[in-house]
């Protein structure tokens, strides 16, 4: 099937291209309307039109292509489309990013000395809550030998440690195994317990005697959430006006050697 040679128009058979007519004053050719309709080829459609000219002049049709890219004619391999930039992606997450990350550190920075203080200022309330226990267990136990007509009389100090109890008139073990009864964790830890007349006055626990980073208890407590001292005035009584920080570092050896010191000017 032929193609005008100017615009490169589908001709049918015996038609005459209406530039070529226009150009050349001739009358233009009607045409065939036996010849093969909708752009059928007679030679089953495997002509293509002679290039530079696409398609019946035109591009093709639902071009995938973006506004004023270049469509293909036929037998031109189709080009790539461009592809799309994720750039815009990272523009938003990037920034996104560091600002959370920002916050984070901002929240981290005060959040975690806040806890860091609050763990502290929980384990130094547990211990002071396990001496309070060692205290009321004690004065229970020192009922109990009473009732069995032990003698309780006296100023003495009773220890986890035999060879720091100091004048104590009963039978230890005896007074150990009574206070077990209402201090059922008592053997996890190591203790001293000043008593008077058949009564405790001071108790001090810890989870060893000399590590210096074990945490103290003591009761009565201390009025600054620190280690109360054991002090007694000029009346005899037991008083709580001389406490340490609790950012000193005190190992419970070194709260028993004060207290002795205490006991001993009190006797």
């Amino acid at each position: 099937m032929p193609y005008c040679s100017n615009c490169g128009k589908l001709l049918q058979e015996g038609e005459v291209c209406s530039c070529t007519a226009s150009a050349q004053g001739a009358p233009m050719q009607q045409p065939n309307n036996n010849a093969p309709q909708g752009g059928q080829y007679n030679n089953g459609g495997m002509q293509p039109p002679p290039p530079p000219y696409p398609y019946n002049g035109q591009p093709y049709p639902n071009q995938p292509y973006p506004q004023g890219y270049p469509a293909p004619y036929f037998g031109q391999q189709l080009a790539q489309p461009p592809k799309k930039s994720n750039a815009w992606i990272l523009a938003i997450v990037i920034p996104l990013g560091i600002v959370a990350l920002l916050i984070i550190a901002i929240l981290a920075a005060i959040l975690v000395p806040s806890m860091l203080g609050y763990t502290k200022k929980s384990k130094q309330s547990s211990m002071n809550s396990n001496a309070s226990t060692l205290f009321k267990a004690g004065n229970t136990a020192l009922i109990e030998l009473d009732e069995e007509k032990k003698d309780i009389k006296g100023y003495y100090i009773i220890s986890s440690d035999n060879s720091r109890n100091q004048a104590v008139p009963f039978d230890v073990e005896k007074f150990r195994e009574k206070t077990a009864n209402y201090f059922n964790k008592i053997g996890e830890y190591e203790y001293f317990m000043v008593c008077r007349d058949g009564a405790v006055e001071y108790t001090a626990i810890a989870k060893s005697w000399g590590d210096k980073s074990d945490y103290i208890g003591t009761y009565p407590p201390s009025n600054i959430d620190g280690i109360r001292l054991y002090r007694v005035d000029s009346s005899g009584y037991t008083h709580g006006s001389s406490s340490f920080s609790k950012d000193t570092k005190m190992s419970l050896s070194d709260l028993y050697k004060d207290a002795s010191k205490e006991y001993a000017s009190a006797k």
